[in-house]
C-alpha cells in the first residue's frame, strides 16, 4: 500500500510550475485550479469527520446521547441506571442490576454514593447468601458514608440524609434472615435487629446456617402462603407459637375466638435442614390459653 503524503498548497503548486516549466500557461492554471480544488474537498472531510467526534463526546458527557448513538455504551446494568431511572421500578424491577451484581458489589456502590438514595423494589430470590453473609457480619460497625436504601412502597425519602456502610449491612443482613429485601420500608428506619442481637444470631444459628425461631416461621410460611396473615389482632385473632426441639423447631399458628380462647391450630416442625412437614392440626375448641397450648403436640398441654 503506498503512503499517503500531505504536501501544503503553495509547495504543491511549485512542484507542478516547476515540472511544468516547458507547457503552456493554460495548462499549468487548469493543473493548479485542480490541485486547489482536491485539496478544499480534502479539507471539508476533515472538519465534517472533526465535528463530528467532538459533538460525539460532547453528547456522550452530558448524557444527551440518543439510543442509537450510544450504540454498546447503554448498560441498563449499572448502578447508575438503577438511581437514574425511578420510574422503571414500578415496571420491570431491578432484576437486571441486581442478577448482576452480588450483595458486596451492591453495598459498595451505596459506599461510593453516599448522598443519592436507592428505591428497590425487590431481589431475585437467595440473591444474599450465606458467603455474602459471613462478609457483610464483618463490616457492621463500619461508620463510613453510604446511600440509604427506600423501599417502593415508603412513603418517605431522605433528603440530604447519609447511612453508613455498617447500617446498611446489618439491613442486607436483615434481609438474609427474613428472605425479604428490603426486609422493611427504609434503611435509616429499620428497627429490626441490633448489632449485638444480630452478633448473637449469626455466632448461635448463622455461621452454621442453621434455621433460627423466625427461619422457622418464615418456611412455613413459604409453603403455605394462606399463613402470610399470621400473626394478627383482628377478630378472629391469630398467633404463632414456636417451641424449640435440639433438631429443629416446632410452629403453630393458632387462631382464637371471642370467649374461647382456641378455636384452631395448624402445626408443623421444621428441621436444622430447613425442611418443613405438617405435624397435626386442631379444629375443635380447646379450652386454655395461648401461653399453654403445646406446639410439639399440636394440642392443649396438661388435658
Amino acid at each position: 500500500m503506498r503512503k499517503m503524503i500531505f504536501i501544503y498548497p503553495s509547495k504543491f503548486i511549485r512542484r507542478i510550475m516547476k515540472s511544468d516549466k516547458n507547457q503552456c500557461p493554460y495548462r499549468i492554471q487548469t493543473k493548479i485550479l485542480i490541485s486547489l480544488l482536491i485539496f478544499a474537498i480534502c479539507l471539508f472531510f476533515s472538519g465534517s469527520q472533526a465535528s463530528s467526534s467532538s459533538t460525539f463526546v460532547k453528547e456522550f458527557v452530558n448524557g444527551t446521547l440518543s439510543e442509537d448513538a450510544k450504540g454498546q455504551t447503554n448498560d441498563t446494568c449499572t448502578f447508575e441506571h438503577l438511581i437514574r431511572n425511578k420510574e422503571e421500578h414500578l415496571n420491570t424491577g431491578d432484576s437486571c442490576y441486581f442478577k448482576n451484581h452480588s450483595p458486596m458489589d451492591f453495598l459498595n456502590d451505596l459506599r461510593i454514593h453516599p448522598k443519592q438514595a436507592v428505591m428497590v423494589l425487590d431481589v431475585p430470590d437467595s440473591w444474599i447468601s450465606l458467603e455474602d453473609a459471613n462478609l457483610l457480619i464483618q463490616i457492621i460497625d463500619s461508620d463510613e458514608p453510604a446511600a440509604p436504601v427506600i423501599s417502593l412502597l415508603s412513603s418517605f425519602w431522605p433528603v440530604n440524609q447519609t447511612s453508613t456502610v455498617g447500617n446498611e449491612a446489618l439491613f442486607l443482613l436483615n434481609g438474609y434472615r427474613t428472605g425479604l429485601y428490603p426486609p422493611s420500608l427504609c434503611s435509616l428506619n429499620d428497627n429490626g435487629y441490633n448489632k449485638t442481637e444480630m452478633r448473637s444470631w449469626w455466632n448461635t444459628y448463622g455461621m452454621a446456617g442453621l434455621p433460627d425461631e423466625q427461619d422457622a416461621i418464615r418456611i412455613v410460611k413459604r409453603l403455605n402462603p394462606e399463613l402470610n396473615d399470621y400473626p394478627s389482632d383482628q377478630f378472629p385473632e391469630k398467633t404463632i407459637r414456636v417451641e424449640k426441639d435440639p433438631g429443629g423447631w416446632y410452629v403453630s399458628f393458632i387462631q382464637e375466638g371471642s370467649g374461647v380462647p382456641i378455636i384452631s391450630a395448624q402445626c408443623y416442625y421444621v428441621g436444622i435442614d430447613g425442611v418443613a412437614r405438617p405435624t397435626g392440626s386442631l379444629n375443635e375448641t380447646c379450652m386454655v390459653q395461648t401461653k399453654d397450648f403445646s406446639a410439639q403436640m399440636c394440642g392443649c398441654s396438661g388435658l
